[in-house]
């Protein structure tokens, strides 16, 4: 299979996929975004079935796929003639259509490939083995979450089901961390907090339960009603400095995220003391638990928040400090009015890059569902804008 994906993941794709097993069959497909499901794309309508000069063959113990396709067709992804496209590719494992045994993703700059001299052949890499070495049902697999933060997992499967169906799947969780503070992993269907259920585990009270995520504050992680407390073999210590929580869950639980035997969206976070309150680190990743693959996924608006910390760096990191110099340092400049110009020129300047990321702490706030000036680091935001409010306009509007 081959696929166009603005984004790199198959969530979003528009994939071409040759089946050996009908025949010379290529065709295009969308991803369904299930990752429950063992080959998770539908087939685009009629309308979109434009290959041209397709063809599938198979000689020597090799599969080769060939086709010619439109670059830009409506209600599909582009594929651009100048500049750098993100594509994605796998591969089975046999001929009939099922998981993948191997996937990847590349970007392919036609302008640039086209103008550059053909590259003299050389023997392909070998492929990094995408299946974990290990039987996630019969021991336990790891995935290194940071370098101090290690999952450790093992899917029991009862005898009665398979699998693929999974009905009645268990799964047993170990999450050590490398320090005292409350741990925690959570499901989620977008990589969001917002929305998601957490196992947090926290020494300080010795309690491992489950939690929905309705907000981005203490207040919104509520705990879970008692008949949805179904976890079992749950337990959370700090031995030798390392925090461990092991607990196992039902994948699939009535009202709640589903755990998948394939991919799988997950965060993890841990605080900074062995009670809840404000993590110290977090992250999303996507994890594959039958195969074990597993990826971090970027984080959500994080132009805008680093926007957010670069404007306040020089608002308060340069401008401000320049403006209290140019007024504390003023016998060192020009006699004059060019201290006063200075002055004004760097709070102004300063005033206006806090007004740019307080706009845009208050925008990507309720855009990810968080609660206004809720937590400390907001509050003080609030004081500071006005604050400076007054300090500005008392700077304009007083006698001269």
């Amino acid at each position: 299979g081959f696929g166009i994906s603005p984004t790199g993941l198959m969530l979003g794709a528009n994939t071409i996929i040759g089946v050996p097993a009908y025949g010379d069959f290529v065709s295009k497909f969308n991803s369904t975004g299930d990752p429950t499901k063992q080959a998770p794309f539908a087939p685009m309508d009629d309308t979109h079935q434009t290959l041209m000069n397709t063809k599938l063959t198979q000689v020597d113990g090799k599969t080769v796929v060939s086709f010619s396709k439109y670059l830009n067709e409506e209600g599909e992804n582009e594929i651009l003639s100048k500049g750098e496209n993100t594509f994605i590719w796998a591969v089975g494992t046999g001929n009939e259509p099922g998981y993948h045994a191997a996937r990847g993703e590349f970007t392919l700059d036609f302008t640039a490939t086209a103008a550059a001299p053909p590259p003299a052949l050389e023997p392909p890499p070998a492929p990094e083995p995408a299946l974990s070495t290990k039987d996630c049902t019969k021991e336990f697999c790891e995935n290194q979450l940071s370098p101090e933060y290690l999952l450790r997992y093992q899917i029991s499967v009862p005898t009665d089901t398979t699998l693929d169906v999974c009905d009645g799947c268990t799964i047993s969780m170990e999450l050590i961390y490398d320090g005292e503070a409350w741990v925690s992993v959570a499901f989620s269907t977008d990589g969001a907090m917002v929305g998601g259920e957490a196992v947090i585990g926290m020494p300080g009270v010795g309690t491992v339960q489950k939690y929905m995520m309705d907000a981005k504050s203490d207040d919104g992680v509520k705990l879970m009603s008692e008949s949805q407390q179904t976890l079992s073999e749950t337990s959370v210590e700090v031995v030798d400095g390392k925090t461990t929580m092991k607990f196992t869950k039902i994948m699939k639980e009535a009202g709640e995220i589903e755990v998948s035997t394939g991919d799988n969206t997950f965060l993890w976070a841990h605080g900074s003391t062995t009670t809840l309150g404000y993590h110290a680190s977090r992250a999303s990743f996507e994890l594959n638990l039958s195969s074990g693959t597993s990826e971090e996924l970027s984080v959500p608006n994080k132009a805008a928040w680093l926007a957010h910390g670069i404007f306040g760096f020089l608002a308060w990191g340069v401008f401000v400090p320049f403006a209290v110099q140019s007024a504390l340092l003023r016998d060192l400049l020009p006699k004059g009015p060019i201290w006063f110009k200075l002055h004004r020129a760097f709070n102004t300047t300063a005033y206006a890059f806090f007004i740019v990321i307080f706009a845009i702490a208050v925008a990507y706030t309720s855009k990810e569902g968080g609660i206004h000036f809720d937590n400390g680091h907001q509050k003080m935001g609030l004081a500071m804008f006005i604050m400076a409010f007054f300090q500005v306009f008392g700077g304009i509007f007083r006698p001269h």
